[in-house]
This record gives C-alpha cells, structure tokens and sequence, in this order.
C-alpha cells in the first residue's frame, strides 16, 4: 500500500480523573489542532477508586461538537452492554443533528467487568456480549440509514416493534466497530466504515479484516483502520513511545496498514504535549 499523504492522527480524551471546566478546555485545545478526531472513552466510574471524577461520554460528545464548530468527534468506544440499542441510535441521530457530519457512532462490545457489577448492568459472557454488539449495528444501521417509514420488527433486544428514527441522519452516520475478537472483526468487515484495535492485535486483527471484507464480497471503500496507541497505568504522553518517537510510532502503524493512529490524553499536560509533538509532524 502506498500512502501520499501524511498518516492522520486522532486524540482519545481520557474521561476519568478531569473535572468538566478541565475537559472542555483540553477538548477546546486540541479543536486547534491538525488531529483526525477527538475521541472519546466510555466509562462510568473511576478505576479502583469510585471517588475520582468520571465524565459520561454521549454527554462529552454533545458538548465538544457544539463548542467548536469544526470539531470532528467519536465514541472510543460505547460498550453495548450500557445502554439500549435503539437509545444509542437516538443518541447518534441527536448528534448528528446537532453537528452534522462530524460525529462518528464507535461501539464494541465491552469492556470493565468490576464497573458494570457496581452499577447493577448485566456484563455477560463474551458470547453474549458479542450477541449484544451485532444487535447494536443491526439496529443503528436500521435507524440512521432506514427510510422513515422503514420499522424494526425483530429485535433480540428486547419488543422493537415499530422503532424508527426522526431526525433521520441527512447522510450515514459512520459507524466504528472495535475489537479483535473474530466476530467483532467479521462484524466491521461487513457493516462498519471503520475499525480500531490496539498495536499489540492490530496485525493479526488487519489481516482477519481484510480476508473477511473478501469473504463477504466488499468493494471500495473498505473498512477504514487505527491502530490505538494506549497509555500504560499512570504514563503520561511524553513518557509513552509516541511521545519519545513519534515519527517512529507513525511509520510503524503505517507499515502495519492503519489508516491512521489514535493516541491516548489523560491531562491536560497531555494535551498540550500532544499538540507540540503534532505540529512538529506536520
């Protein structure tokens, strides 16, 4: 594969341990950069400690793309196993209505097991989970992109009968599917426009997807690939490798075959970090 132009760079703005005036000031900051998109975690109480501030993320989303007017911003990723399906939908049509265009819906299928028991949500085993996912693309593909008068009329989810969306999206709303397990992987070959995985499955996850976007007969475009550049427990960017070489980092998801990078932001130091690494890659 033959890249032209520089590989894009997307920022996942952590949602744990940042006060809102705090995060709406990184989100503000890195609107002024040359990033891809700002994306979003989805957690619902802190790591080991439930008395740190957690910031919800279809909240976040809503309050970014309508304070900065140019802001591109996903969901990294919504875990299905936290919200209704057809209220996620609802949810990316409101974006999309809001800011349209510049919302991308990112889903998987869950992550944070100790999380969903505090709060009383079921997580279920993997295949369940994995059952959960592919309702969610069946449902949001049936909601954003349907006709009006389109009705969803079976539904593992529960008595979707008669589920239609209005606003109805002027256009598709993209739809990201994450995860190296087969199905998610299968999933996203057949029904996403895009797919992340972290640097340590993303090969072997890249190759699946491409053979399974094969098997299912899929055409230009595919399936458009990151590659998801985590921080470690308490590192901060400059600590991380992308922040030690970072046209090294970039090269490398290039070779990989990503389509583009996502790094990882905590702190608002992070975030001013990033901004001075990016626009010495420019």
């Amino acid at each position: 594969m033959t890249r032209t132009t520089p590989l894009p760079v997307g920022v996942a703005l952590g949602t744990i341990g940042l006060e809102g005036d705090a995060w709406l000031r990184a989100a503000s900051r890195l609107a002024t950069g040359p990033i891809d998109r700002l994306w979003i975690w989805d957690h619902l109480m802190g790591r080991g400690a439930p008395e740190r501030s957690v910031l919800e993320a279809t909240t976040l989303a809503a309050a970014a793309l309508a304070l900065s007017p140019n802001l591109h911003v996903g969901t990294l990723v919504l875990d299905v196993t936290k919200r209704h399906p057809a209220l996620t939908a609802k949810i990316a049509a409101t974006l999309d209505a809001i800011a349209p265009g510049r919302f991308t819906l990112g889903i998987g299928a869950g992550g944070d097991a100790a999380e969903h028991d505090a709060l009383g949500m079921p997580y279920g085993e993997v295949s369940e989970r994995i059952a959960a996912l592919t309702e969610q693309v069946a449902v949001a593909r049936a909601m954003l992109n349907g006709n009006p008068s389109e009705r969803i009329t079976h539904s593992a989810a529960g008595s979707l009968s008669g589920a239609a969306s209005a606003p109805r999206p002027g256009a598709r709303v993209r739809l990201l599917v994450a995860g190296d397990h087969p199905s998610s992987i299968s999933l996203a070959a057949t029904y996403a426009d895009e797919w992340v995985a972290p640097a340590v499955t993303f090969a072997a996850g890249y190759a699946q997807l491409r053979e399974s976007e094969r098997a299912a007969g899929r055409t230009e475009p595919l399936v458009r690939t990151h590659l998801l550049h985590e921080l470690r427990a308490s590192e901060t960017l400059l600590e991380s490798p992308f922040g030690r070489d970072p046209q090294g980092v970039l090269a490398a998801a290039h070779a990989s075959g990503a389509d583009g990078l996502i790094v990882t932001v905590r702190t608002e130091r992070d975030v001013e970090d990033a901004l001075q690494l990016l626009a010495k890659l420019r």
